[in-house]
């Protein structure tokens, strides 16, 4: 079993390298059909590690256009560990949806804090019938 504690990109990392391995010592096999089937395990190695590293390319790509779409509220929402995956701040223009309804969807318009009731954020929502 690979370690839990690693990310997902590691496991399939790790996964990738034990094929190749295995591909590796069945290729030295003398049995002709045993060497043949080293092969797919090379290609699935292969795909594994390329699409490993598109992903990460990709999400740095979806990061910096998070950034560059809404600067006040940029973050990494796969993140692991950020004090972003549960709790953003709003910003005044911020688009946001209710987590009950998320087809209802509205703008931030105003933001404050109060001392009897907390951070209240005020809403305009759009109207289905317009």
């Amino acid at each position: 079993m690979i370690n839990p504690n690693k990310t997902l990109s590691q496991k399939a990392l790790a996964g990738a390298a034990f094929l190749r391995m295995h591909a590796k010592a069945m290729a030295g096999d003398d049995a002709f059909f045993v060497a043949i089937m080293s092969e797919p395990h090379t290609i699935a190695a292969n795909a594994i590690e390329q699409l490993v590293k598109e992903n990460a390319e990709l999400r740095a790509q979806l990061i910096a256009f998070q950034k560059a779409a809404n600067t006040t509220v940029a973050f990494d929402p796969a993140k692991k560990d950020s004090e972003h995956t549960w709790y953003t701040t709003f910003a005044k223009g911020a688009r946001v949806c209710l987590r009950a309804h998320p087809y209802q969807r509205g703008t931030v318009s105003n933001t404050r804090i109060d001392d009897r009731h907390g951070h209240l954020i005020f809403v305009c929502f759009e109207s289905e019938f317009e």
